[in-house]
Parts: C-alpha cells; sequence; structure tokens
C-alpha cells in the first residue's frame, strides 16, 4: 500500500490499519507534508524500521520525489533503503513538456541514472522508474529504452497500468513482455476518461469500473511468473490535498469520501477475488 492514499493517517497508525487489513507490506511516500521528510530519512529509518517489524510487515519501496540528478538525496534514499532492507526506491520524475528535444533529455537522463547507480550500488538497492504520464518514460517501451542501458540488477520499472490509461497505453501483454526483467514493482490504481463541457478529462475511478482491467493484468503478470508487489495507490474518493509525481493536481472534490477501513478493506478484498477467480480458471 503506497501511503500517498492515506494523508489522514500518521506513521502509527498507518501500519496498525495495513495489518490490521492483511496487507503484507508498506511503500513509504517521502515529502514534506507526509509520512517521511526527506531530510528525516536517514535518521528515522531504524525507528521505521522497527515499528514496520514489530507490526508484521515489510517495506516495499519508498516513493520519492528527489531530482535524480541530486546525487546526495539519491544516497540519502539508499542509505534508508538498507537500514529498511527494503530494496527499491522511486526518484522523482524527469519531466518531458516539449521544452528540451527528447533525445538531449534522454542522454543526460541515462547519465544521470548512471551516476545515481554508482552512488547507490554498495548498498544494494536499485531505483525504479514510474511510468508516468507527462515523463520521458510514458508507457513500458520508453521506459525499457532507458533501463536497458544497465543491469535489471540495478534498475527496475514500476508498472503502473492506470497512468498508461492518461499516456503511453500499449497492449499490455507486449508491455509487460518487453520488461521482462527489468519489471520490478506494480501499482494498482484505475482511471476513467470522462467527457465535461464539452472536454475530456482523467478521473480517478473504483477499481472494478475504470478502464484498466484489472483481472487481465493479474492474469497477465502470473502468467509471466510475476511474484512481487502490486502496491495500491487508490486515490479514489480519498481527501487528497496534495500535487502528485508530475506537479498533478490530486485534489478530490467527492462530496463523500471513502472511509479508511472500506477502501483498505475494497482494495485488497479486489486484489484477493481476482486471484481466486484466476485460480479457478
Amino acid at each position: 500500500m503506497q501511503t500517498a492514499v492515506l494523508p489522514e493517517l500518521s506513521r502509527v497508525q498507518v501500519v496498525q490499519k495495513l495489518r490490521a487489513h492483511g496487507y503484507d507490506g508498506v511503500e513509504w511516500r517521502v515529502h514534506e507534508s507526509y509520512h517521511i521528510a526527506p531530510r528525516e530519512l536517514v535518521a528515522r529509518a531504524g525507528e521505521i524500521a522497527r515499528l514496520v517489524d514489530d507490526h508484521g510487515l515489510e517495506v516495499s519501496c519508498l516513493t520519492g520525489y528527489a531530482p535524480i540528478t541530486d546525487l546526495e538525496q539519491q544516497r540519502w534514499f539508499a542509505e534508508a533503503c538498507a537500514v529498511l532492507r527494503c530494496p527499491r526506491y522511486r526518484p522523482g520524475a524527469v519531466i518531458y513538456d516539449g521544452t528540451r528535444h527528447y533525445r538531449e533529455l534522454f542522454q543526460a537522463t541515462v547519465d544521470a541514472f548512471g551516476a545515481a547507480i554508482e552512488t547507490i550500488t554498495p548498498f544494494g538497492v536499485k531505483p525504479v522508474i514510474e511510468t508516468h504520464f507527462g515523463t520521458i518514460a510514458p508507457g513500458a517501451s520508453l521506459a525499457l529504452r532507458l533501463v536497458e542501458h544497465f543491469e535489471p540488477a540495478c534498475i527496475g520499472v514500476n508498472y503502473d497500468p492506470a497512468n498508461l490509461i492518461i499516456e503511453g497505453r500499449e497492449a499490455w501483454q507486449m508491455g509487460l513482455e518487453l520488461l521482462g526483467p527489468y519489471l520490478d514493482y506494480v501499482h494498482a490504481k484505475n482511471i476513467a476518461w470522462v467527457r465535461e463541457n464539452g472536454q475530456w478529462r482523467w478521473i480517478f475511478a473504483t477499481m472494478r469500473e475504470g478502464q484498466v482491467d484489472w483481472a487481465e493484468i493479474v492474469r497477465l503478470l502470473r502468467g509471466i511468473g510475476y511474484d512481487g508487489y502490486v502496491s495500491f495507490e487508490n486515490f479514489h474518493q480519498v481527501p487528497m490535498r496534495s500535487t502528485g509525481f508530475v506537479g498533478e493536481d490530486l485534489t478530490q472534490h467527492a462530496e463523500v469520501f471513502r472511509d479508511i477501513d472500506q477502501r483498505l478493506a475494497d482494495d485488497i478484498g479486489y486484489l484477493r477475488e481476482l486471484l481466486r477467480t484466476d485460480d479457478a480458471t
């Protein structure tokens, strides 16, 4: 569970809730607003490790926003991951907005990741590139183009099918086959496009009703032998008041928000339902 979707909870409350609902891991948001401030990351790592251990959980990922060119912050993440026994973290977005030619931006990004990997490899940690709209890697093939310059042990891809509905959509199976050993992590949420006032816009949707067919995604992940984390990042009807990975407004304008226990139970219950259905077919 990505803690960005639990803005109402403290760190202690997060692990208590996840334990109560049967989750296996926690993906901590590292941000000034919550749940871990970047400047406190290394100093708090031991305390957070004990908190997670005491509740029978693992740290599946640290979700950060630090520019990949900031090697000091990359080292902070690596040091904290080592203490937390967490094998991966997400660095900040490399935004593609057309102001810099793609080829120039691509080469600079490869160089930056090379320097970051050299800095963090001694800690046994890897950065993961999230497939995300508005970035240099909106889909599987462009993410692969970045990471294939390095060994899969050193870098991975955080595959987010819902983000691909906004930008970067490829055939699900083809994208997963392309990523191969670089597929290291999966985010779960859903998106729908709606027509309002003569214009199209995307919104967060329920896991069941958005445009990602999660039954198909689960089947394909199992078909390629993926046995890693599927981390919920379901912002639907969550009282968000913050910006996202590329500065997008995550504020939800729902009249009614989902209760914390309801959404935690619904999300993990839905995934378990899909796994049982897939087992039966």
